[in-house]
């Protein structure tokens, strides 16, 4: 994704005519969360800069704007600055002291996009209402690419997909399955005691994988919840983020009208 993001965190990305962390917080609010804290890099400034332009901009000239600007109005937003060993895990240590003990947090990646008619993150209180579970979004993948995620383990005959274990990157003869997880999960504080807790994992890094996995050991019960009408879409890489590009515009009509004309002549179909 260079060089734009040599300047400016994937997040900040358009999807169309919205940054991708706008989807996202769009989901939370959604949801019915109330607090969001953004963790950022080691240079913040384009997010907060991205954040105060939004929270002042002039009204009246775009509706769709004005109104996420009155969502934004409902919650609270906290920017802190990542701090120690590189890795997923590292994040939930900076946003710890701003998250009450035992209470119940969301945490997303960035660059991953959870498309649905539900909200995700509803998906996801939903499940934990049903089953007092921790859980992790997860959706099957090809058995060659095993080796980029978590990859987990389902109890046998468990309707809820309870969890039996969790191992980050295995190789593809080691991998138990080709579910992996992606950047949703339902946590609880017990997993932040963890991470400060566990040593460092693969390539010298703190990984959230490695403190769950310790949280089934202790006797923690994890589920897995795959998107319920919808889709997980990722703008890691160029290919990926064209294709939640594309799916994005299709989805909207007037967009649609204009593109498919043009698609269907490079495809001859």
């Amino acid at each position: 994704m260079l060089p734009v993001t040599l300047g400016y965190p994937k997040e900040l990305l358009p999807i169309i005519n919205k940054p991708a962390i706008q989807l996202i917080i769009e989901e939370f609010i959604a949801a019915g969360l109330k607090k969001i804290i953004i963790i950022t890099g080691e240079n913040p400034a384009p997010l907060h800069r991205q954040y105060q332009m939004s929270a002042t901009p002039p009204r009246g000239k775009y509706k769709p704007l004005d109104e996420f600007l009155d969502k934004m109005q409902e919650i609270e937003v906290i920017f802190e600055p990542q701090a120690g060993p590189y890795g997923n895990g590292t994040p939930l240590l900076v946003a710890g002291p701003h998250i009450p003990a035992g209470e119940g947090f969301i945490y997303a990646f960035g660059d991953d996009i959870i498309k649905s008619a539900t909200p995700f993150t509803q998906q996801l209180i939903n499940k934990h209402n049903r089953t007092n579970a921790l859980v992790i979004g997860a959706q099957e993948v090809p058995w060659e690419d095993v080796v980029r995620y978590g990859i987990v383990q389902v109890k046998a005959g468990s309707e809820e997909l309870e969890l039996e274990d969790i191992v980050e990157k295995p190789a593809r003869e080691e991998a138990k399955s080709n579910l992996a997880q992606f950047g949703r999960f339902l946590l609880s504080t017990e997993i932040i005691r963890i991470l400060r807790e566990i040593p460092l994992g693969k390539s010298n890094e703190l990984w959230l994988t490695d403190a769950v996995r310790e949280y089934i050991r202790q006797g923690g019960k994890v589920a897995a919840e795959s998107v319920q009408g919808g889709e997980w879409l990722t703008i890691g890489d160029p290919v990926n983020y064209l294709k939640t590009v594309i799916e994005y515009a299709l989805a909207d009509q007037e967009l649609r009208t204009a593109l498919e004309p043009r698609i269907r002549a490079l495809l001859n179909i």
